[in-house]
């Protein structure tokens, strides 16, 4: 029988859209013992959104389908007696596209695609919709994004990048700046060492030969992955892509706390003993660990699957600078906001967040040898797990086939290297991740 599913969706400020909705979710948690809470990243519109639902929930079903059965894996025969449903959330999130990230495959010859990928990228900046796939028209926002698309010809003058690089902070939310990626640099920058440094190439660690990915620009095997254009115009396109990967970490952060987190406060009000999972994809990552971290200290019975996330991987750290300093998402862990495990895919296959994170290393003037990597101070959860938490030693592991044993444990981090089954940042849908999920679920 397949998992039932209810949708909910929320406003760019975390508002519901529609009561009823979350009404309907609510009602139906006390007939279920499990509640799994799906949550997507970047895309364009609802349909998008739903398949990605749409065809993890069958993997997802397609394993329950077997708990009965005495050769089932013995962690999915775990979940015997247990009943599921699902909350799908949508929320406004955009687009965040590798041929924008690294346009003209990396040549270094692509300089009329870097412009055509800078404008596009600054159009996707006016786009502040209300709600996932509306067409919300904000005329400041326009001025200002088209001011800055004015600039471009002219960014040879020190002034028009002083100007560029204010338009641009004018457009974001200083408030969801932190320390952990390297976001609060970009509002006190001087924005000529911002032009400086983002003027430089940009190079990710190449995708791990295991995981039959290939570098751009390298037909052979694997190569690095990276943004080889130079020079003011490039600066200024990876400048409007940063904003863009700002935008939607704030966005992200709002929705999961404001939005998500009451609905699942509400569904466990009305049934207590309700075993919830938070399941992110991308930015919906980012969304989900916020819903966590509003959770009470000790709460029991929440599991948390990361799907490439895209947010800091020092996000969960105790101590991500050496100096004591804590990640955003630190009390996720040290109050035990979620008692259950937390599972982590991560591969070098994801050229989206493979190239995203190091732009937080040049926004911040870090020159880490290899810009994005595990060693970068400023890497993505989606590429290297979780780096520099303790919950995270000696949990780490490859995501494997159906049947394979993993070690999860209510109160671990668990960083699955999927280079052999995710190919790319969408990749996240089959039934190796279901398999994870479901583990995670059967050790509470």
């Amino acid at each position: 029988m397949a998992t039932p599913h209810h949708d909910v969706e929320f406003t760019r400020q975390g508002a519901v859209h529609d009561a009823a909705q979350v009404a309907a979710i609510v009602n139906a948690v006390p007939g279920v013992t499990d509640l799994l809470v799906f949550c997507h990243g970047w895309n364009n519109d609802v349909a998008e959104a739903r398949a990605l639902y749409t065809t993890l929930l069958a993997n997802l079903d397609k394993l329950l389908a077997i708990r009965d059965e005495a050769l089932a894996p013995a962690s999915v025969r775990k979940l015997k007696g247990r009943t599921f449903a699902a909350l799908w959330v949508f929320w406004p999130s955009k687009k965040f596209a590798d041929s924008d990230l690294i346009p003209g495959g990396g040549a270094a010859s692509a300089t009329a695609a870097n412009d055509a990928a800078a404008v596009r990228v600054l159009d996707e900046l006016k786009k502040d919709p209300e709600r996932l796939g509306a067409a919300t028209a904000d005329p400041k926002r326009d001025r200002i994004v088209e001011q800055a698309k004015a600039l471009l010809p002219n960014l040879g003058k020190a002034n028009a990048r002083r100007t560029y690089v204010a338009l641009l902070r004018s457009l974001l939310d200083k408030k969801a700046a932190h320390e952990d990626d390297g976001s609060a640099s970009f509002f006190t920058a001087d924005p000529e060492a911002l032009f400086t440094d983002l003027g430089r190439p940009v190079v990710a660690p190449p995708p791990s030969a295991s995981g039959g990915a290939t570098g751009i620009g390298n037909a052979g095997g694997a190569a690095s992955l990276g943004d080889f254009l130079e020079g003011a115009q490039a600066a200024a396109r990876r400048l409007a892509n940063y904003a863009t990967y700002y935008q939607m970490k704030s966005r992200a952060g709002t929705v999961g706390a404001k939005g998500i987190a009451p609905v699942v406060k509400q569904c466990r009000k009305k049934h207590g003993g309700l075993r919830v999972h938070l399941i992110g994809h991308s930015f919906g990552g980012r969304a989900v660990i916020a819903a966590a971290h509003t959770l009470a200290a000790n709460t029991p019975n929440v599991t948390v699957s990361l799907l490439q996330a895209a947010f800091s991987h020092n996000g969960l750290s105790g101590d991500f600078d050496g100096a004591g300093s804590p990640g955003v998402f630190r009390q996720v862990l040290s109050e035990k906001r979620v008692s259950g495990p937390i599972v982590i895919t991560h591969t070098k296959n994801d050229t989206a967040v493979g190239v995203a994170y190091p732009l937080a290393s040049r926004v911040a003037f870090q020159k880490a040898a290899a810009l994005g990597d595990e060693n970068d101070p400023y890497g993505g959860m989606g590429r290297n797990g979780a780096q520099k938490t303790v919950e995270a030693h000696g949990h780490a592991t490859a995501l494997g086939t159906v049947g394979v044993t993993y070690e999860f444990a209510p109160g671990t981090v668990n960083n699955l290297r999927a280079d052999n089954f995710i190919k790319d940042h969408g990749d996240v849908a089959g039934i190796q991740v279901a398999y994870a999920i479901l583990n995670a679920a059967a050790a509470i």
